[in-house]
C-alpha cells in the first residue's frame, strides 16, 4: 500500500535528512545555533527527517521547532510516519522469529569479544528491532569506547553480514555508534520513497556507504532521474554544506542540485 502523504502531486524538489550524526551528534541534542539555522533553512523548502530511531528518542534530541519546519517525520527506519503536527499516519507491525532473538542472545551472552554491558540491548520497534552489544543504556563515554572498538573490530559489520546469510528474508545494517538495525527485506529507509512524489531528491546522512542504514535508500535514489546524495561526518558538515550549496543562491539550472553548481546525477 502507498500513501502520497501531503503531496499528491509532483513536487520539484524534496530534502532527505538522516538525523544521528547527519543533522545532530549521535544519541545527543542538536546544536541550538544550527537548529536555529535550520528552522530557517527549511521554511520555504519541500523536507522529511528519515531516522533509524523512534519517535520519543527523536524528542529527546530535536525541539518541536524543528518537527514543524519539516513536512514530516519518518521513524524506525521509515516503519512509521507522522506529519508535522505530530498526527500519526502509518506504522508498519513486525514480531521478529523467536530464532532470530535466540541468535541474538547468543551472540550478545557468549559470542562476543566486547564484554561491556549496559542493557537494553534488543529493543523492538514498529517494524524492526534494534540490536546493541554494549547496550543502548550505555554512557556516552561508554558508547565513545565502543565505537572506537567496532571501528577497528568491525563486530556490528560482521554480525550484520552474518544475520543476512542465517536470515535471509532479513536485512541488516549499522546504524548510530553502537548497534545495527534489523527488518524484512524491503523495510528500510528506501520504503519512503514509495509515499513521496518528487521529480528531484537530495538526500543527507552518514551511514550511505554499504551496510549502513542510510544507504538502502541511498541506494533506490540511483534509479531516480534526478537525485544527490551527501555522505556527511556530522552536523558540522551537513551544516556547512547547506551554506554553500543550498541557500539563496540556488540557480535556474534544471539540472541544478545546489549551487557551486552541483549538478543532479
Amino acid at each position: 500500500m502507498s500513501w502520497n502523504l501531503d503531496n499528491p502531486m509532483p513536487g520539484d524538489l524534496v530534502f532527505l535528512f538522516d538525523v544521528d550524526g547527519t543533522i545532530t551528534p549521535a544519541r545527543k541534542e542538536i546544536d541550538s545555533e544550527f537548529a536555529e539555522f535550520f528552522v530557517e533553512w527549511c521554511s520555504d523548502k519541500e523536507v522529511y527527517l528519515v531516522s533509524g530511531s523512534d519517535l520519543e528518542k527523536l524528542k529527546e534530541q530535536l525541539p518541536e521547532s524543528v518537527f514543524k519546519a519539516v513536512k514530516g517525520t519518518f521513524t524506525c527506519c521509515g516503519n512509521v510516519y507522522y506529519n508535522k503536527w505530530g498526527d500519526l499516519v502509518y506504522r508498519n507491525e513486525y514480531e521478529p522469529p523467536r530464532e532470530l532473538v535466540l541468535h541474538l542472545n547468543k551472540k550478545l551472552n557468549t559470542e562476543s569479544d566486547y564484554k561491556k554491558r549496559f542493557g537494553n540491548h534488543i529493543e523492538k520497534r514498529p517494524g524492526m528491532i534494534n540490536f546493541s552489544i554494549v547496550g543502548r543504556s550505555a554512557t556516552d563515554q561508554a558508547r565513545l569506547e565502543y565505537y572506537k572498538w567496532d571501528t577497528e573490530n568491525k563486530e556490528r559489520i560482521s554480525l550484520a553480514t552474518e544475520i543476512e546469510k542465517k536470515f535471509p528474508d532479513l536485512k541488516a545494517a549499522v546504524g548510530g555508534q553502537i548497534s545495527i538495525d534489523i527488518y524484512p527485506k524491503g523495510k528500510d529507509k528506501s520504503q519512503v520513497l514509495e509515499h513521496l512524489n518528487y521529480n528531484k531528491y537530495v538526500f543527507f546522512g552518514d551511514r550511505l556507504q554499504p551496510g549502513g542504514n542510510d544507504y538502502p535508500l541511498a541506494k533506490a535514489l540511483g534509479r531516480k532521474d534526478k537525485f544527490v546524495t551527501h555522505n556527511v561526518e556530522g552536523f558540522e558538515d551537513t551544516w556547512k554544506t547547506l551554506k554553500s550549496l543550498y541557500t539563496e543562491n540556488m540557480c535556474e539550472n534544471e539540472n541544478c542540485g545546489g549551487c557551486g553548481c552541483v549538478e543532479y546525477n
